[in-house]
């Protein structure tokens, strides 16, 4: 096992394009002056932002008993630095392992839904809506406020958090990653660029009204922002749910296609 700093060489070798879609995260973890990476330059490369954060593992088609034993050894430390880790993978790759550690060690797991990860080489949507594209401002705050508080309550199923909705508008608000679509004065859906690389940009945030649904905003919204993207000479890609039925048909109308799944699982 080897620790690293830089894995952006190890990315570049290792992966292969698909994988560098499925493992985008990767990416964004490298930015990270905190990040955690292992690898044996071959068959496995595992990233974490901190310790408090999911851990990501990709692992290639063939792993050698020391390697998995490499794997062992760094899963074992990352959990007694939090108990309550994630760790997000290909569960057709890891699940074996998963099971194996958790009979040898005592640590139970469950998977989450899995994820679907999509890209977009050319956008194909069918479906129109009216209104039009706009770049959000500080005069949409209470608005981005009320979307990312509706966005938790679908996802997460929970109320925010004293400031949470706030601050995420305040972060927000004026920047020229997030977009809104806006129809006859009224604010109707978001979406957000939340990291780019020289080949990828990946978009998250999406979010429309719940009174303002089946109108197709969202994906006119997404629609635009993956053409914008796309003339930027970047890959447009996303993470879904799979059992968000909703999103999955309006990212595949749009004209994203899906490169695989990924899961994560919980320890406790």
């Amino acid at each position: 096992m080897k620790e690293i700093k830089n894995a952006m060489p190890v990315i570049n070798t290792l992966l292969t394009p698909n994988d560098k879609l499925l493992f985008n995260l990767f990416y964004l973890i490298a930015e990270s002056p905190s990040a955690f990476w292992a690898t044996d330059n071959t068959s496995y490369l595992i990233g974490q932002t901190n310790e408090k954060l999911p851990m990501w593992v990709w692992l290639n088609e063939s792993v050698s008993k020391e390697s998995y034993a490499e794997i062992e050894t760094v899963l074992l430390e990352r959990l007694k630095r939090n108990p309550q880790l994630k760790l997000t993978a290909d569960a057709k790759r890891v699940k074996a392992f998963l099971q194996s550690f958790s009979s040898k060690h005592g640590f139970h797991f469950k998977p989450q839904v899995p994820m679907i990860v999509y890209s977009c080489n050319k956008v194909t949507n069918s479906k129109k809506a009216d209104g039009h594209m706009i770049f959000s401002t500080q005069e949409h705050r209470q608005t981005l406020a009320d979307f990312i508080t509706g966005m938790v309550d679908d996802l997460e199923h929970r109320p925010m958090r004293d400031g949470e909705a706030e601050g995420f508008a305040n972060d927000v608000a004026g920047s020229q990653n997030m977009y809104l679509w806006e129809d006859n004065g009224t604010v109707t859906s978001m979406a957000m660029i939340v990291h780019r690389t020289n080949e990828f940009a990946r978009i998250n945030t999406v979010y429309t009204d719940k009174k303002q649904r089946g109108k197709g905003y969202a994906g006119m919204l997404v629609g635009k922002v993956t053409q914008k993207l796309l003339d930027e000479n970047l890959l447009p890609m996303l993470y879904t749910e799979k059992d968000n039925v909703c999103s999955n048909a309006t990212y595949k109308r749009i004209g994203y296609h899906s490169c695989g799944e990924l899961t994560t699982f919980l320890f406790g």
